[in-house]
């Protein structure tokens, strides 16, 4: 903390509040992504003070971690603490969007749009696949999936507003972001967890950890 203090106070006044900043964002959502206008700022200052942002989150057992592909900084905590829980319901609408971002990725289509995209339909209709007889039932379960995930900044409408379970057509852009919550490594492993929750339904209130 000594070598901390005093590479801090070798910071100009206006470095020290876009570090406090910086550290404030982190820990808030998670990560800071250079395409979030409020974020691009406090982005690039990390890239020429992540040491000293590490060595201050370190102290509170927190790792900070640099995804340059997708221009990602994002902390974790060592012991798994701090996570956030979404429902179970929330869990499987993530999963279902995860898996259609990997196939968009690794699809030859020609893409009009810089991230990957579905639309509310799609959604719905892969949800079906896994989850027959039930997407009725389950369109209340994919509006609170939409707000929340949206708020995570891991997904948005494609042409801005909200969106909304009841709008077939609307398009979701998916976001780099669901790769740091969701990592590359397990994607093989995604159907087969979506599989295990339509066979556990007694579990449907559980939460799971992001």
């Amino acid at each position: 903390m000594q070598q901390f203090s005093e590479r801090y106070s070798t910071l100009s006044a206006s470095d020290q509040t876009l570090f406090a900043d910086a550290v404030r964002r982190l820990l808030a959502d998670g990560f800071l992504w250079r395409e979030i206008e409020g974020d691009r700022r406090l982005y690039n200052w990390l890239l020429r003070q992540s040491d000293l942002v590490q060595d201050y989150l370190a102290v509170a057992g927190w790792t900070l971690s640099h995804d340059e592909r997708n221009a990602v900084f994002h902390v974790a905590h060592r012991d798994g603490a701090h996570r956030r829980r979404l429902n179970r319901d929330t869990t499987i609408w993530l999963l279902l969007l995860r898996l259609l971002y990997a196939e968009q990725r690794e699809s030859m289509t020609v893409s009009l749009t810089r991230f990957p995209t579905t639309t509310v339909a799609t959604v719905i209709d892969r949800y079906a696949q896994f989850f027959p007889g039930q997407t009725v039932r389950k369109k209340n379960s994919l509006d609170e999936a939409l707000r929340t995930l949206a708020t995570l900044k891991l997904i948005r409408a494609g042409a801005g507003g909200i969106l909304r379970a009841n709008n077939a057509d609307q398009v979701i852009e998916l976001l780099p972001t669901l790769e740091i919550v969701v990592p590359t490594s397990i994607i093989s492993a995604i159907a087969e967890r979506i599989a295990t929750y339509n066979r556990d339904k007694s579990n449907d209130d559980d939460d799971e950890d992001l």
